[in-house]
């Protein structure tokens, strides 16, 4: 069993947001291979106002953000990370001089405090810079980072 840290782009199916080469049902396999599933709480924002964004257009109903966020709260099989944790904080600061994004640096510090993958497709993340990824795996050695072609290709049969 892994500890794996979903970034945002993994609940926005929740969301009514469709991915690109990534199943839908992805949460559930996932939970299906015995896997904790870890989400770092900006993540959940990050997700409500992208479905905001896109209800306020038209291209999503407008209770589909409540009903994402209703799904995730209430869920037992994701677990929520608070970013309000000191140590985090640290570590999401000082991962900033290499991300400008600063809800990808907490999503990666919540990682690096609680998981042994970080799941994501966002390029940066997925190739860090030299010295961003040693100060990483000074904190968590087992870390790795991985899109899901990779974690498939590694972890499944």
């Amino acid at each position: 069993m892994l500890r794996i840290c979903l970034d945002s782009s993994y609940l926005l199916p929740i969301f009514g947001i469709g991915l690109k080469n990534i199943p839908d049902d992805i949460i559930v396999k996932l939970l299906d291979e015995g896997h904790k599933l870890l989400i770092s709480e900006i993540s959940i924002f990050e997700c409500i106002a992208k479905a905001a964004k896109l209800a306020s257009s038209g291209e999503l109903s407008l209770d589909r953000p409540i009903k994402g966020l209703l799904a995730v709260i209430y869920s037992k099989s994701l677990i929520r990370i608070s970013i309000f944790d000191g140590d985090l904080i640290r570590i999401a600061a000082t991962s900033r001089r290499f991300i400008s994004d600063f809800i990808d640096c907490i999503i990666l510090a919540t990682a690096t405090m609680q998981a042994d993958i970080l799941l994501t497709e966002d390029t940066l993340l997925l190739k860090p810079p030299h010295n961003l990824l040693e100060y990483i795996h000074s904190i968590n050695p087992r870390l790795q980072i991985l899109g899901f072609k990779e974690y498939a290709q590694k972890y499944k049969s």
